[in-house]
């Protein structure tokens, strides 16, 4: 008889993480693409999907708003015109962190009382009356 003993089982190959270079868009989920130059790590990569939930406001109110989503430190605010009792379109900002949230009636043009932050990541948003008091007001959900 030998003594030969059966060599250990190969592991199956690790399968190879999705990485792209700066500045390349990436399919990030149900076609839409990110700029991955806000999510880069020491080695100048990222990995998909990169950066903070999107952006969705709710609007209570029974007439149509228009506003803006500002962000600290970048550019490229959203802007949004949402139809009474519905929803905006959810709004992508990678990795930028929102600072102000402004909305104003399309009847009589009369401004809400702004969301405004440091820097928040939450991501849900709703436009609404202020109760008894006349107005509207933008909160955090």
């Amino acid at each position: 008889m030998s003594d030969r003993r059966k060599p250990p089982p190969k592991k199956a190959p690790k399968k190879p993480q999705s990485i792209v270079k700066a500045n390349q868009k990436v399919d990030v989920a149900h076609g839409d693409t990110k700029d991955c130059s806000t999510c880069l790590n020491a080695c100048n990569q990222c990995l998909k999907p990169c950066g903070y939930a999107d952006v969705q406001i709710t609007n209570i109110l029974n007439v149509t708003v228009t506003g803006t989503v500002f962000y600290l430190w970048w550019g490229h605010d959203n802007n949004f015109k949402i139809p009474a009792g519905e929803s905006s379109v959810p709004m992508s900002r990678g990795f930028k962190l929102i600072n102000k949230i402004t909305a104003r009636r399309e009847d009589d043009k009369k401004w809400c009382i702004p969301y405004e932050s440091t820097g928040t990541s939450y991501s849900q948003f709703k436009v609404e009356n202020l109760g008894k008091f006349p107005g509207c007001v933008v909160v955090s959900i």
